[in-house]
């Protein structure tokens, strides 16, 4: 480990020399470059360091990115993710209300909640192209990103954060922002990765969930509850989510790195879903005996809600 210049923590403010724990490569969609993971000493919190400059952010997604494809490798994998979320979204609000998709891609998510509810259905997303996708399946779309769109405060019964909060230097922000918009009582409801976990532990930069770098961000599920709390959430819930992406695309990177494994534009090896299945014993007893490598979350706005500092 090698120490870093005087930085100051993006989540916690702690204004300490941070460590930089590792560097690391995108493996998997190949965007050129190297960058520093650092950990906050205080409250755990991993995340790039420096964080990248906005203006370049969009370059770091290719348009074969599994959320902007129409087709990804392991599509029928994220049908059954869209269908289990409708299914908690019925829990969380009942079969009407009206639904925000932070970083909707392509519009798949909306479209299969659409089959499975009367839900009022928006997207915000900061990819045109992807956001136009959207649309063409007859869905109201955005562009832009959450903190800065023109949403109406205090409309939505959920918003819905599928894998976002790692994306952006500030979830907290994000997180504040949601907040606004939602009603008083409507729910924020997301999935993101979890350090604490043995995959972390073991791949390091290589790790299939650390996704460099698209996601500058990186929870354990204590801060995480801390950054819901932050933002002014209550009821809030973390469950552990079964997701072999830690091992199976930890090993792919693994092998990329090591032996020079061919990994193809989707950003997936031909075989993945033999890693899948192989790696998933693994992670359903992770997730009996201690965390994994993803942990959904869900947070309710109180009736008159008031932001924790």
């Amino acid at each position: 480990m090698t120490n870093g210049a005087l930085m100051t923590c993006g989540f916690c403010a702690a204004p300490n020399p941070l460590s930089i724990a590792f560097w690391a490569s995108d493996w998997e969609y190949g965007v050129p470059g190297r960058w520093a993971i650092a950990r906050c000493d205080r409250c755990g919190m991993y995340f790039q360091s420096p964080p990248p400059a906005p203006d370049l952010i969009p370059s770091f997604y290719p348009p074969t990115y599994s959320a902007y494809a129409e087709d990804p490798t392991t599509g029928w994998m994220f049908r059954m993710t869209y269908w289990l979320d409708a299914r908690r979204i019925r829990r969380l609000i009942g079969r009407r209300g009206r639904v925000l998709d932070v970083g909707c891609g392509n519009g798949a998510a909306l479209a299969a909640m659409r089959e499975h509810g009367d839900w009022e259905l928006h997207g915000v997303e900061l990819d045109e192209v992807a956001a136009e996708k959207a649309r063409r399946r007859g869905l109201t779309v955005i562009t832009g990103d959450l903190t800065s769109s023109a949403l109406p405060l205090g409309t939505f019964d959920l918003i819905r954060m599928g894998h976002v909060i790692e994306h952006v230097p500030n979830p907290l922000e994000m997180l504040r922002r949601s907040v606004d918009l939602l009603r008083p009582g409507g729910v924020v409801f997301g999935e993101t990765p979890n350090t604490h976990c043995w995959d972390f532990k073991l791949f390091r930069q290589y790790w299939g969930a650390l996704h460099v770098p698209r996601h500058i961000a990186f929870f354990d599920e204590k801060n995480l509850r801390q950054a819901l709390s932050r933002a002014g959430f209550t009821d809030i819930l973390m469950k552990p989510r079964l997701r072999t992406v830690g091992w199976s695309a930890g090993i792919q990177n693994w092998l990329a790195d090591k032996h020079a494994a061919r990994v193809p534009a989707s950003g997936r090896v031909s075989w993945y879903p033999l890693l899948i299945v192989c790696c998933l014993p693994l992670t359903v007893l992770q997730s009996l005996v201690a965390w994994p490598a993803t942990v959904a979350f869900s947070g309710r706005k109180p009736p008159a809600a008031q932001r924790v500092c």
